[in-house]
């Protein structure tokens, strides 16, 4: 609240600058006519570069893949034009909002709000900086622009909190182009996705003279970053971090290879905090499952550790330390914010996201999160059921390939409703089945999302205000809440509980008893099988490409693991519209859940019977078919069993064939359980065991 007086106050001393004279040039006069208006927004005109080029036309980023490798990366942007919006601000003056589609813009408020290219780059030798060089090719001149200002954005919460007008004066009172170059000139190597040395960057092809109006647009650049040395060996990388680089970095096409991925098996760990060993029961489940799939699990409990969040990052990262790089690592934090309190950001924002990247303040997460904000040991039974039954035997006629939209009736059919109409809208690899339920439309109630809810659907996705007792509220024309009293009716059954996105204020805020978010996870039988949502009241433009950038992550970009979805999802509203929001969000369940995006099929283990006629080691010829029979490629099949005295006596995992088939190595030294899973990329799984031993095997 100090933040934004100050934010009033200055803009008070602004407008009294303004009154008193000082010049800046009004409105733009552009050459030519505007070739169009930008969708939904009749005041915005579109500036052509290229006349061969629709109105609307994105930014092109094109890597020169011959020109680009291990040390250095050259890449082209086009720009065919951007959107004009004319804004009247507070001072009575009138200014232009600038868009150019594709790229995101200045996060820092109070600066002019111009379009920027933020992008990563992968560097595989061992370079600490890297640098940027710039080869202007096209550059266009227009006169008497006034820039609108990035302002202090509005939230999404159930009061409303309107964006507030700021001004830089330092900047707007200049002499000269802002920003001062074209781009960042030189940039520090760290680590990203956990093992792959990176480099980030900006490109800064709109500048703006305060002082004459002079607006410069870079239509074409060549851009070459270097990152010399010589290309180093890496260790290889699991396929799951391999597609998530591939959409990370904009060089991977000209560096992958020094980056292998591993084809024969998955090599991962996972971390389940817990309270205490009371709990350990109740999570057993969970973790054995967690083994058969091919992670190594290590279990910890808050009363041996403290339950103070330095206490806590200590010990994730020494146990992050004994993961070799290489590996995934997950963690799933059990236990209400008394057990595990969230931690507070370098923004000040209350967040999980810390634990993710416990050896440093920043969102260069090392660990995939997620959390289970139980009450006690039956509440944690509850949520691990609904997820093992999401995960491993889900409803087999229905309905995960539908996809429910719920936004809030505020400024329809723009705002919330627009945002959702703009995933709706997308063209999907796999694209799911639509229902929209908004809030500006009659008929449209609690009652409603409910019955979708019971009628199955697989991922149910809120767009507008909420609180941490309502996920929405006011929403329609009725303004009814949708709070505890809604989600207690809830009927639909364990098998079909939906994922629950919620772009939105404050459903998380777990210091609340109990907030929404946690109310959703702990209906037993019902409710959600995870639910992603903020602590705190969020912003409403980052909501809108986090909504965006969630849906295409999950069913264009087939990044179905629902933390990588997140990761992704996240990172795309940081490039395009600021990272302030990724603080705020967490998530409550499991980060390695596959979201469903169509109906589940069947799997089977043929070749399990074999290990009760075989002798210790057992060599297995295992094939995973469908429930028609058909072989099912790539699937990843793994063994886990208990030893005698403790440790993993049997401990493996690989990925099939072509043909759906696979050999397996098996010591099976002692009796006991062997627990064994196959799972393919769309979430589609099989998990079971079965006693060995004493039957001729032995």
């Amino acid at each position: 609240m100090d933040r934004r007086s100050r934010y009033l106050t200055f803009v008070t001393l602004v407008a009294v600058l303004f009154a008193a004279g000082c010049h800046l040039h009004r409105g733009p006069k552009h050459p030519g006519k505007p070739d169009g208006e930008k969708p939904g927004r009749p005041a915005a005109t579109w500036t052509s570069l290229a006349p061969d080029r629709p109105a609307g036309t994105p930014a092109e980023v094109s890597l020169d893949r011959a020109a680009s490798g291990p040390s250095q990366t050259t890449f082209d942007l086009t720009i065919s034009g951007f959107w004009v919006e004319e804004k009247r601000g507070p001072d009575g003056l009138t200014y232009q909002k600038i868009e150019i589609p594709g790229l995101g813009s200045v996060d820092t408020v109070g600066a002019p709000d111009l379009p920027l290219l933020r992008f990563a780059l992968a560097v595989p030798t061992g370079a600490a900086r890297a640098t940027l060089d710039v080869e202007l090719v096209d550059v266009k001149t227009f006169g008497d622009y006034r820039v609108w200002p990035q302002v202090e954005p509005e939230r999404d919460h159930a009061e409303g909190d309107p964006e507030r007008f700021v001004l830089d004066r330092a900047i707007y009172g200049g002499q000269v182009l802002w920003p001062p170059d074209q781009g960042v000139r030189e940039s520090a190597v760290a680590p990203r996705l956990r093992s792959i040395p990176s480099a980030a960057g900006e490109i800064w092809p709109v500048r703006w003279n305060p002082a004459n109006g002079e607006l410069r647009v870079v239509a074409k650049a060549r851009y070459t970053v270097s990152h010399g040395g010589s290309a180093r060996e890496f260790p290889q990388i699991s396929k799951e971090r391999a597609r998530l680089a591939e959409l990370t970095f904009l060089n991977w096409q000209a560096v992958e290879s020094f980056f292998p991925f591993g084809v024969i098996s998955y090599e991962a760990d996972f971390l389940v905090l817990y309270p205490n060993d009371d709990y350990a029961d109740e999570l057993d489940p969970f973790v054995s499952q967690k083994k058969a799939r091919g992670f190594k699990v290590t279990e910890m409990t808050v009363d041996r550790i403290g339950n103070a969040c330095c206490a806590i990052r200590e010990a994730l990262s020494e146990w992050l330390a004994t993961v070799p790089p290489e590996r995934d690592a997950y963690a799933l934090l059990v236990g209400d914010v008394d057990v595990i309190p969230l931690c507070d950001a370098p923004t000040g924002v209350p967040t999980d996201d810390l634990y993710g990247s416990p050896d440093g303040d920043d969102l260069a997460e090392e660990i995939y999160v997620g959390r289970l904000s139980v009450d006690d040991e039956a509440d944690a039974a509850n949520q691990i059921a609904k997820i093992l039954a999401y995960e491993d035997s889900p409803s087999p006629f229905c309905c995960y390939d539908r996809a429910a939209l719920w936004a809030h009736k505020q400024d329809a059919p723009d705002k919330y409703v627009g945002a959702h109409e703009t995933v709706r809208t997308a063209v999907y690899a796999t694209p799911p089945t639509f229902s929209t339920h908004y809030g500006h439309l009659a008929g449209v109630t609690d009652a409603v999302i409910n019955g979708k809810v019971d009628d199955g659907v697989g991922v149910l996705a809120y767009r507008g205000h909420g609180s941490s007792s309502s996920t929405a509220t006011g929403w329609n024309l009725p303004g009814e809440y949708y709070n505890s009293a809604d989600a207690t009716a809830l009927a639909n059954l364990l098998s079909r509980a939906p994922v629950v996105w919620s772009f939105a204020c404050s459903n998380a805020a777990l210091w609340t008893e109990d907030s929404i978010a946690e109310l959703w996870m702990e209906l037993e039988d019902h409710g959600a099988v995870s639910y992603y949502g903020a602590t705190v009241p969020s912003y409403t433009s980052q909501n809108h490409v986090l909504d965006e950038w969630m849906f295409k992550a999950v069913y264009d970009e087939g990044l179905v693991t629902q933390s990588h979805a997140i990761m992704r999802g996240e990172a795309q509203m940081a490039a395009l519209s600021g990272s302030s929001n990724a603080w705020m969000y967490l998530l409550l369940g499991d980060p390695d859940m596959h979201i469903r995006r169509r109906n589940p099929k069947s799997l089977v283990l043929e070749g399990l019977e074999e290990i009760l006629a075989c002798r210790p080691p057992c060599g297995l010829f295992l094939t995973v078919v469908d429930e028609v029979g058909n072989p099912v490629p790539e699937a990843l099949v793994g063994l886990w069993k208990p030893g005698p005295h403790g440790g993993d006596g049997v401990f493996v995992n690989r990925y099939a064939d072509a043909q759906g088939q696979v050999t397996l190595e098996v010591p099976l030294a002692s009796p006991g359980t062997l627990y064994y899973s196959a799972e393919d990329g769309e979430g589609n799984a099989l998990f079971g065991s079965i006693e060995v031993g004493g039957q001729g095997n032995f």
